[in-house]
């Protein structure tokens, strides 16, 4: 059996270093799975083009043992890349934190990743594992949103209920949700 694989996505003004992703990398580790957190290029303003360029580069194919975490932005991005791979590239499972797939008022700047629809949207409900985790106070993209793409990725909703954004200064540089939906996702 092939090694699992964690691809985590991070978002708008973030890197890989922020956060609760390098954790989350560490915990991923411990379970056997091989992680990568692309950089992806100019974070403070970013291109959707070259977003998906970054994720073409560092993923490659995508199989049942590829999962994917993403965080805001992070989310529209590999969902987006997932829904263009052929169907035989299915990935193994997604978990979206404080995702979105319309445009969001608050953050104008970031409409060119949600300007067109996503290609294929069976590939990613066909997806076996789905997941969406949401504050009820984010204050950044707001937990309807979150709501919204959890239903159009037939996934369930994981509403916490003082969450913020998840972000390291909302006192997150761990996010055991996270891993515990890993966990069941990647253990058969």
């Amino acid at each position: 059996m092939t090694k699992a694989r964690l691809i985590i996505v991070h978002g708008f003004m973030a890197s890989p270093a922020n956060h609760w992703f390098t954790w989350l990398k560490a915990r991923a580790e411990a379970l056997g799975m091989e992680v990568v957190i692309p950089a992806m290029p100019d974070s403070a303003a970013p291109d959707a083009q070259r977003w998906q360029e970054t994720l073409r580069q560092q993923v490659g194919q995508v199989d049942d043992r590829t999962f994917f975490v993403g965080h805001s932005l992070g989310c529209i991005t590999a969902l987006r890349y997932l829904s263009q791979r052929p169907d035989k590239e299915r990935a193994g499972g997604i978990i979206m934190v404080s995702g979105f797939s319309e445009p969001v008022p608050t953050l104008p700047e970031l409409d060119a990743f949600t300007a067109a629809p996503l290609v294929n949207l069976a590939n990613l409900t066909g997806i076996a594992h789905r997941a969406v985790i949401a504050s009820l106070n984010d204050e950044i993209v707001a937990p309807e949103y979150s709501l919204r793409l959890s239903q159009r990725l037939v996934a369930p909703l994981y509403g916490l209920p003082d969450g913020g954004h998840f972000l390291d200064r909302d006192g997150f540089d761990t996010l055991p949700l996270a891993e515990t939906l890993l966990k069941q996702f990647v253990t058969p």
